[in-house]
């Protein structure tokens, strides 16, 4: 690949970057040198990457880079059924009255079809600790670094959270002539609801079985600044963007994925269950 340096301040270098499985092209702008008779000297590596040395040359460049590293949820033990010493009345009895005196919200009363539906209250990170999402789900965990070199600016940052759990994290791209960092905010929200089954066996005991769907809401907004090359120049205003919000749904037995191509994934911790499978029979060992 030729770049013609000519005369001009600026110029490119296009290189293949691998991300996400697959190999994306991207440019990292070059500064031509600004002492007269300071030429640059170009090595190609392989035929994926030119790297231009300026021997000699004056004028400090930022280097800006960010990193992400996603570990996806693990299994958990979930506990869907529980067979109660009690006739059908006597439970479905029991489990209405416990479930009037608990945090969840009776939506369906079916006692003809043998079942009833729970919404769980919308659950976020604003709410009371004992509500927040990541009781409810797992979506696993996230590690961020930002690195910043040249000029003024230094910095080394790293950022882990819960997916579920509302975060911040600052991220750089490369564009044209230098870099756009974004510093970005997450609001995590939680829906919830699940289905209460109750089928006799006999005329002594009930069968009670859980099933459950859940909606994760992902609310990504931020300010995000252009970030020149030359570390001489000084950064553009930050200008704020979003909100825009990404949803994940899934089921007590099916986890479920983002729209993105290796995106998030998200599973129940198995607690909304354990919590309704207790108020139909708080004798049964969880």
């Amino acid at each position: 690949m030729a770049v013609d340096f000519g005369d001009h301040g600026l110029d490119r270098a296009e290189f293949l970057r691998e991300e996400s499985g697959l190999f994306r092209r991207s440019s990292v702008p070059l500064r031509a040198p600004r002492e007269a008779g300071c030429r640059p000297w170009f090595v190609r590596t392989g035929l994926l990457l030119s790297i231009a040395l300026l021997i000699g040359c004056g004028g400090a460049e930022r280097r800006i880079e960010s990193d992400t590293r996603y570990t996806p949820p693990l299994e958990h033990r979930v506990i869907v059924e529980t067979v109660v010493d009690l006739p059908f009345d006597a439970t479905w009895n029991e489990l209405i009255r416990r479930l009037s005196e608990s945090s969840f919200q009776v939506s369906t009363l079916e006692k003809a079809s043998h079942f009833v539906r729970v919404d769980l209250n919308r659950s976020t990170d604003l709410a009371a600790s004992a509500n927040k999402p990541a009781r409810y789900v797992d979506c696993g965990r996230t590690a961020r670094s930002y690195r910043a070199t040249g000029g003024d600016e230094q910095a080394d940052e790293e950022f882990e959270y819960a997916v579920a759990e509302s975060s911040h994290y600052r991220e750089v791209a490369a564009v044209d002539g230098g870099y756009r960092v974004s510093d970005v905010e997450r609001r995590v929200a939680l829906d919830a609801s699940a289905t209460i089954f109750l089928q006799p066996e006999g005329m002594r005991r009930t069968r009670v079985t859980v099933k459950s769907r859940y909606r994760v809401e992902i609310e990504i907004a931020g300010r995000a600044a252009f970030v020149p090359l030359d570390a001489d120049d000084p950064p553009e205003a930050a200008q704020a963007f979003g909100p825009r919000t990404e949803s994940i749904r899934f089921t007590t037995f099916r986890p479920g994925t983002d729209q993105r191509s290796g995106g998030l994934t998200c599973r129940t911790t198995g607690h909304f269950e354990h919590a309704l499978v207790a108020l139909a029979n708080p004798a049964a060992a969880i």
